[in-house]
């Protein structure tokens, strides 16, 4: 999984980062923040299962952040030496809240309890119509809607929801999210390029090289890679 730090605190970020190399192996920090206004720039342009966020900071606190990111897929642990802040992070849909100093047991037990919730959120099995006759079961509001795979161009998450994109121009949206299908397709010719997309491969068209590049499908749509998901995608396209 990955995180980042926002800590108006260098001292407070370094003593994090020491405990989680040490006894959060499965977590990898891949930025760290003193300018919670830098994070919010870039927050949606990063792959992140988990922000440690710090709430009491100037300018900028932990819960306007929370509030003004509007994060949907990612978790917050509120990391802060008052205990009065408590009821007004998890107003703000926190997964966890930690006082510092911040006590090794606590943050395993928490990551724990993290990776926990996202396996049950994990499909267990695939249906005998998607793995026999390559279709997707889409759920609708008007009910259960079966869709060829070779007819969908990419996927894009949209909050807690999910549109596919499909040929001729149409789209479906459907209440699943866009970590579930990435495990549906995982055995499929699909492949996750950025936080908010999935792409079908036999509807690439062009790779176009930068930090992490873009996509351009058959349809001529161009879309973002993440640099974090770009050396999957290029193992999978030589």
């Amino acid at each position: 999984m990955n995180a980042i730090i926002i800590d108006d605190e260098e001292s407070c970020i370094e003593s994090l980062l020491a405990k989680i190399e040490m006894f959060v192996p499965q977590l990898k920090v891949i930025k760290t923040y003193i300018l919670p206004q830098e994070a919010l720039q870039e927050i949606h342009k990063l792959d992140v299962d988990v922000i440690f966020l710090d709430i009491e900071m100037p300018n900028m606190n932990g819960i306007t952040f929370a509030q003004k990111a509007n994060l949907t897929s990612t978790e917050i642990i509120y990391t802060t030496a008052y205990q009065k802040y408590a009821i007004d992070a998890f107003r703000v849909c926190a997964f966890d809240f930690l006082l510092k100093p911040i006590d090794r047991h606590e943050l395993l037990k928490s990551i724990n309890r993290l990776i926990e919730k996202k396996q049950e959120h994990k499909p267990q099995s695939i249906s005998r119509l998607h793995a026999r006759y390559n279709k997707v079961t889409v759920h609708t509001t008007k009910g259960l809607l079966f869709i060829p795979m070779q007819n969908i161009l990419w996927l894009e998450s949209d909050n807690n929801y999910t549109t596919l994109h499909l040929l001729e121009g149409k789209s479906v949206l459907t209440s699943r999210s866009i970590g579930v299908f990435e495990e549906l397709l995982q055995n499929f010719d699909f492949v996750r390029i950025h936080q908010s997309t999935i792409i079908n491969l036999e509807h690439l068209q062009e790779y176009i090289r930068g930090d992490g590049g873009s996509v351009i499908l058959t349809n001529g749509r161009e879309l973002e890679v993440s640099r974090r998901r770009k050396p999957e995608l290029l193992s999978l396209i030589g």
